[in-house]
């Protein structure tokens, strides 16, 4: 019979044994590599976490909050933005609010697969919303209707039900 070193748990040594060398591996060793791999395999998974966390999913939570702050600026301001009556400062808050959608959006990594997965308004209808909200900055002001033979408060009720279908979000009190 070969004089192998045989080991319980690893098998036969890669090489029989030299004179002088020692092939067992000692239930020491054996734990202390234990050890470091479930260390290393904690710290890896920890590190993956805090990669998805920070690069996919807060700027879906930033993207979700952006719209939970314009539904409450259209419910907080309502009356004045459906009677055209808005100050700078309302005009300026759409705008920013408008300009945050976009900015969110290009912030998550294959938004189509995260938008499809979490039911998330597409990019036709981010682009569409954040455009009627342009035109509903332009209105409230009292501005001239945007087309011909609508009234000024039709558009920009209209535009707010773009609004409010785009982004599956409440911009008006009627709707609750």
């Amino acid at each position: 019979m070969p004089n192998h070193v045989l080991d319980a748990d690893w098998g036969f040594a890669s090489a029989p044994p030299q004179p002088g060398r020692h092939y067992v591996i000692t239930l020491r060793e054996k734990m202390e590599n234990s050890i470091f791999l479930t260390i290393l395999s904690g710290v890896s998974v920890f590190v993956l976490g805090q990669f998805v966390l920070k690069l996919v999913l807060d700027p879906i939570v930033s993207l979700k909050n952006v719209f939970g702050e314009l539904s409450a600026f259209f419910l907080r301001e309502q009356t004045k933005i459906t009677n055209a009556n808005a100050t700078e400062e309302i005009q300026n808050g759409i705008k920013r609010l408008s300009s945050s959608i976009l900015a969110d959006r290009q912030a998550i990594p294959f938004y189509m697969c995260v938008a499809f997965i979490l039911r998330l308004p597409n990019d036709e209808s981010l682009i569409n919303a954040c455009g009627s909200l342009n035109k509903i900055s332009y209105l409230v002001a009292g501005q001239k209707p945007a087309s011909p033979g609508n009234d000024i408060y039709a558009d920009i009720l209209n535009e707010m039900k773009k609004v409010s279908k785009s982004l599956k979000i409440t911009l008006e009190y009627a709707k609750l």
